[in-house]
């Protein structure tokens, strides 16, 4: 078991400061860090992604290269069934890097994320060959979010019936959709389409995608709709909607942010959802979201694509967006994700969603199990995987005991000091224990991510970016408006690159250190 040294995002979305659980969790556990008041922090990565890789604090080595030299990396494939990710070993033995194939994080957010949608592994292959610079990786990005704190986002579009209900209480929605793609939509449910039905999810994507181009081709006229509708809200005319005093908020605070932005509306067909302390989402690929505000553990696959659609000023790609969206209507249940309590581990609760790239396990030990006899430590222990994890303590303070078999007849077992902050990478078959002290017990929260696969190869990328340095800034290459990508995704195109996407050879152009830099920055622009 390895203590680790992580990486921290200062994105402009984040808390400020020590309003941050981001600053004060990172401050907590890297002795070297001072928070700056001024500064927002925004994310603290756990993980291997290069563009904000964990090292070892001993070794100051890289996590990857750590775990690449590692003998026991093999049990990191015992249960997969992911061929693109069990082979990374079979084919090579002498890799420099092995990746987790997740990245945890803790996030404070203070302002709107963009509304985004991430794609399937063979859409982000896809993205990736026609543009390596906005998709620098050619994985998927599933993402779960539990919440530490109220946490609030925008999810999944709502169902059928709440968006018909809400365009007709808001005309200024039907207008920004284009009146007649409106009116077709509603004509279908009332004539009792199902919302799982071919056409009711072509007819929102035409009205959805109208809206997006009409941000491009009249932003005065979306100016002018948007301004109508913010005014209703602030008197009050809600006309029937399906609306709560918690999302007129949150519309408010919106359009304050991103004035005259059609993903203001985003609230009409959106589902809404507010997690408390402990509850869990998950979304895979294909589901339109966004983030807007509180502080989350969150688990993603190990990748940086995103596709934006509204809620920015940076890159949109409204055809490729519009292709990935599945158009799914659903109520905001479909997305939670429920606990389930560890036979034999208590103290563990475990949110597996439907992914093979992460599961989440959250550790809450009370002091008050601690045995009644002063001069006996109580022994915590958690389950031993057969696959690698990182752990990180959220509260709390006391012993931390693994187990190592170092030959068939002898295990060595070593203790050490474990505070909040502290973040371990744990090997497989690892046994590890907390242990309460006698007589100085406390509350203990941790959470620990882990997966049975293999982790995406990052080490070939294809650039097509030679020439910038890597102090240079994306600002400098992108115009401050709304960037937006008109070409149009082929149908057939889209098929063949799919059919064929583990046949493509990627090649470096460009030193790593060269695009960190740049992906570090792109990671930023939500």
């Amino acid at each position: 078991m390895e203590r680790l040294n992580c990486h921290v995002k200062e994105y402009a979305w984040g808390k400020k400061g020590l309003e941050s659980e981001v600053a004060r969790l990172y401050a907590d556990g890297h002795d070297h860090f001072k928070v700056n008041q001024d500064q927002t922090y925004a994310e603290l990565w756990m993980g291997t992604h290069p563009d904000g890789a964990a090292v070892v604090k001993n070794s100051n080595v890289r996590l990857s290269t750590m775990i690449a030299k590692d003998d026991s990396k093999s049990s990191f494939s015992i249960k997969s069934g992911d061929s693109d990710y069990s082979s990374s070993f079979n084919s090579e033995d002498d890799k420099e890097d092995c990746h987790l194939p997740f990245i945890m994080k803790i996030m404070s957010i203070n302002k709107t994320l963009s509304l985004q949608v991430h794609p399937t592994k063979e859409q982000a292959a896809w993205l990736h060959e026609k543009d390596p610079i906005n998709y620098p990786d050619r994985h998927h990005k599933p993402e779960l979010a539990y919440a530490l704190t109220r946490f609030e986002l925008m999810c999944g579009f709502r169902p059928a019936a709440e968006i018909v209900q809400n365009m007709n209480a808001f005309p200024e929605l039907k207008e920004v959709m284009g009146v007649s793609n409106a009116e077709n939509f509603i004509r279908l449910h009332k004539e009792g389409y199902s919302q799982e039905s071919k056409a009711m999810k072509k007819a929102l994507a035409v009205a959805f995608k109208e809206m997006l181009l009409t941000q491009l081709n009249r932003p005065d006229f979306v100016k002018k709709q948007l301004d109508s509708f913010i005014n209703k809200i602030k008197l009050g005319l809600l006309n029937g909607s399906c609306l709560i005093e918690d999302t007129l908020k949150v519309i408010l605070k919106m359009e304050q942010d991103f004035p005259g932005d059609v993903g203001c509306f985003s609230m009409l067909y959106l589902n809404h959802m507010i997690l408390e302390p402990g509850e869990c989402c998950y979304y895979a690929a294909e589901e339109l979201h966004a983030y807007l505000s509180g502080e989350c553990v969150e688990c993603v696959g190990c990748s940086n694509n995103t596709i934006r659609a509204a809620l920015t000023p940076k890159y949109i790609d409204i055809d490729s967006l519009c292709e990935i969206l599945n158009y799914r209507m659903t109520d905001p249940s479909y997305y939670i994700v429920p606990p389930k309590k560890l036979s034999g581990f208590e103290h563990v609760s475990e949110y597996a969603p439907d992914c093979k790239d992460f599961t989440l396990h959250e550790i809450k030990i009370s002091s008050e199990t601690c045995s009644n006899n002063t001069n006996v430590s109580t022994i915590h222990p958690l389950p031993a995987l057969s696959c690698g994890s990182i752990i990180v303590i959220v509260k709390g303070e006391g012993l931390i005991q693994d187990k190592k078999q170092t030959s068939v007849d002898i295990k060595t077992i070593n203790e050490r000091r474990y505070k909040r902050g502290d973040i371990f990478y744990i090997p497989p078959k690892q046994e590890v224990s907390f242990l309460q002290e006698k007589g100085k017990a406390n509350d203990l929260i941790a959470y620990r991510t882990f997966s049975y696969e293999i982790g995406p190869d990052h080490s070939n990328r294809k650039r097509t970016l030679t020439s910038v340095d890597s102090s240079s800034s994306l600002e400098n290459m992108a115009s401050p408006q709304l960037i937006l990508n008109k070409q149009k995704f082929k149908e057939s195109e889209m098929k063949k690159v799919i059919n064929n996407h583990k046949m493509m050879k990627i090649d470096d152009e460009v030193k790593p250190t060269k695009i960190f830099k740049v992906e570090s920055e792109m990671d930023g622009f939500c």
